[in-house]
C-alpha cells in the first residue's frame, strides 16, 4: 500500500513539474511577443510612422491539454486521445527545436518498454497522419525524424 501511494505521489510531482515547466515556456513566449511587439513601436516611432504589425509572425508550439487529451495549434484543435500518439508530441514539445533519441522516447513515452525503433516510427507516421486529418499540416510536417532522434521543428 505504501508502495503505491510513493508511486501516486512521484506520478503528481512529475505532473506539477512538467505543469510548471509548461507555464515557464509560456512565460517565455508571451515575454519575447511582447518584447518584439515594443520594439516594432519602437522602430516605428523613431521612423516617425505607427507599427502596423508587420513584424514577422513567429510560430508558436502547440498547445497540448493533458486534461482533454488535444492539441491546439494556429487556432484549431484536435482530440488524440489517450494514445502513443499524444504522448509523443507531448515529448517534443516540450523541448522543440531540439533533438529527443528514440531511447528518451521509449523511457518518456513507453516507460522502459522494449519496443523496436520500428514502432516509434509507425506512431509518429499515424500522429502525421492524424495531424493532417485534422487541419494542422504544418505541424505535422514540424515533426522530424532523423537516424533514431525526432524533432519538433518549428
Amino acid at each position: 500500500m505504501i508502495s503505491q501511494t510513493a508511486q501516486r505521489l512521484v506520478q503528481l510531482a512529475n505532473q506539477l513539474s512538467e505543469a510548471l515547466m509548461t507555464a515557464a515556456i509560456c512565460a517565455q513566449e508571451i515575454r519575447s511577443e511582447v518584447q518584439e511587439e515594443l520594439d516594432g513601436d519602437e522602430l516605428a516611432a523613431a521612423a516617425g510612422g505607427s507599427s502596423n504589425g508587420s513584424a514577422k509572425s513567429v510560430a508558436l508550439r502547440p498547445l497540448l491539454d493533458q486534461s482533454t487529451l488535444s492539441v491546439t495549434w494556429n487556432g484549431r484543435s484536435l482530440h488524440l486521445g489517450h494514445t502513443r500518439a499524444f504522448w509523443i508530441l507531448e515529448r517534443l514539445s516540450r523541448r522543440p527545436n531540439q533533438y529527443v533519441t528514440h531511447l528518451d522516447l521509449l523511457r518518456d513515452v513507453w516507460d522502459d518498454e522494449e519496443a523496436p525503433v520500428s514502432t516509434i516510427r509507425s506512431v509518429v507516421r499515424h500522429l502525421r497522419h492524424r495531424l493532417v486529418a485534422g487541419g494542422m499540416e504544418e505541424l505535422a510536417a514540424a515533426i522530424r525524424g532523423h537516424n533514431g532522434r525526432y524533432i519538433l521543428d518549428i
